[in-house]
C-alpha cells in the first residue's frame, strides 16, 4: 500500500483503516497492493486472518 492511498481515501475507509491493531496497519503499509475502498481494506485483512493470502490488485 502505497502513501498515496491514504490520501485517496474517503473519510469512512479512512476511518477504519486507522482502527486496525497496528500490527495490520503495518503489514498494510509494508505491502505492494493498492487499496483505496473500505472494500479493497475488508478483502485484504480477512484473507490474513484466515492465513491466506491476500488478492494482489493494481
Amino acid at each position: 500500500m502505497r502513501p498515496s492511498d491514504l490520501e485517496q481515501m474517503d473519510r469512512e475507509t479512512r476511518r477504519y483503516f486507522e482502527s486496525l491493531p497496528a500490527v495490520l496497519r503495518e503489514q498494510l503499509m509494508q505491502s505492494s497492493v493498492r487499496m483505496t475502498t473500505r472494500e479493497q481494506l475488508e478483502s485484504y485483512c480477512v484473507n490474513v486472518l484466515r492465513g491466506g493470502e491476500p488478492r494482489r490488485s493494481f
